[in-house]
């Protein structure tokens, strides 16, 4: 059975469990985000999506989220159905990241919505200001394992980005990307 037909099965159970951390705080929500790691993982997952449900803005349906995802600055993520991020990847929504529909992010891949600015050469780069800025990826996209999508980046429909890739600027849509950093490789 596919995954999307066993969350149509237990949407109900869900939606229950997802009404019921509406009564918990949400700092404590997000506490307890790691200790899903040590459920089993039908349970595991089921209970993350149901935090996630709770602690990001908009949530769609038939969202997996695997084990030792690190996810910052909740209130700045959306994430649309049918979306997969797998384990022991790293979301830092400080800047904004938009996930749109049917979205596959393999294991150990990094999106990170800001950067370091050194403009002020009389303070060490660590000191100076954060500069945020939106990462968005729109429907169909498949980006492989241990990518870095960083600040700024829209990909576009239908697009792949190849495993190791580091992204710095858009990706068009129905193009496959690779290398560090990312570059076109095809259109499909």
């Amino acid at each position: 059975m596919r995954g999307r037909d066993k969350f149509h099965r237990y949407k109900g159970f869900l939606n229950l469990l997802t009404a019921l951390f509406s009564i918990i705080p949400k700092p404590l929500l997000k506490s307890t985000w790691h200790a899903t790691d040590l459920l089993p993982e039908p349970l595991g997952l089921a209970t993350r999506y149901c935090l996630l449900k709770r602690l990001i803005p908009k949530c769609g349906d038939n969202v997996f989220v695997g084990r030792s995802v690190e996810i910052k600055q909740w209130e700045k993520l959306s994430i649309g159905s049918n979306v997969s991020i797998h384990k022991q990847c790293y979301l830092d929504a400080g800047g904004g990241i938009t996930i749109d529909n049917d979205v596959s992010i393999a294991h150990q891949t990094s999106m990170i919505s800001f950067e370091h600015a050194w403009d002020d050469a009389a303070m060490p780069i660590r000191d100076n200001p954060v500069k945020y800025a939106p990462i968005t990826i729109q429907s169909d996209v498949w980006i492989g394992c241990g990518c870095r999508i960083l600040a700024g980046v829209d990909i576009g429909s239908r697009a792949v980005v190849a495993a190791g890739a580091v992204v710095t600027k858009p990706v068009p849509p129905h193009t496959v990307v690779g290398g560090v950093p990312a570059k076109p490789i095809k259109s499909i």
